[in-house]
């Protein structure tokens, strides 16, 4: 595997023509989550692809924008704006060093300004085939492996099995059995409120049902998914396709 941790040499020396950007967030997960669980998610899944396609793997980027926890202590975000220039920024300087593929692992499901800036940047550079991989816990496929079968969005049953999976040293696993939030309203309503506003735990979902088994399931099912999303999107993604 292909990564920031290799020499600029070597990195010229393997031909590669296609990087992954992982994007993550430093965010509250309420009380029984570290704030850098969607970097450490995003790091593991992009890092998972990494090793079974020939692509570059860049460093994480861990900030992005996460307004829906504005106000908590540790939860840091940029404005989007600011992002949408960085993401293509990145993606441009790549392109310059003949790197034209890229694939974004989208670790926080917060971050919509990513589509944009990439949809933008595949309809005014032709030779660019920029991908945006959705990877948040609580896509279909996942849900074969889970007891709730209800929309979980942050600190539940998959996320929490994730983590108790990849770094169950940094769970409190007495405090995600006390942690439970089943909202009465939509997602929709984080764009007129925090979600601590919304939730008295800072959960949105189960974390009582996770465990490192459901977690391994899961975090495979979503290395598979990428993958595949990946290869088909390219597959429709040709340098004359705006």
């Amino acid at each position: 595997m292909i990564s920031y941790k290799n020499t600029a040499k070597e990195i010229a020396d393997s031909g590669i023509d296609m990087a992954i950007i992982p994007l993550g967030s430093v965010e509250q997960h309420s009380s029984h989550l570290p704030i850098g669980t969607d970097v450490m998610l995003a790091e593991a899944i992009a890092e998972g692809v990494a090793e079974r396609i020939d692509a570059l793997l860049l460093p994480t980027i861990p900030i992005s924008t996460c307004y829906e926890h504005k106000g908590v202590k540790g939860s840091v975000c940029m404005r989007p704006i600011t992002f949408y220039q960085m993401l293509q920024d990145i993606v441009l300087c790549l392109r310059d060093q003949g790197i034209k593929k890229v694939a974004v692992v989208l670790g926080h499901g917060g971050i919509f300004v990513a589509g944009p800036a990439i949809r933008e940047l595949n309809a005014l550079y032709d030779d660019l085939q920029v991908v945006l991989v959705q990877t948040e816990s609580g896509v279909a496929d996942t849900k074969a492996f889970l007891e709730n079968k209800k929309i979980e969005i942050h600190a539940g049953e998959s996320e929490t099995s994730l983590m108790l999976y990849l770094h169950g040293e940094l769970v409190n696993k007495e405090l995600m059995l006390q942690n439970d939030f089943d909202p009465e309203y939509p997602q929709s309503m984080l764009n007129q409120a925090p979600l601590t506003k919304i939730s008295k735990t800072g959960a949105w979902g189960m974390p009582s049902l996770a465990t490192r088994e459901k977690g391994e399931k899961v975090f495979k099912c979503m290395i598979d998914n990428a993958l595949h999303y990946i290869e088909e999107a390219f597959k429709i993604c040709p340098e004359d396709k705006w």
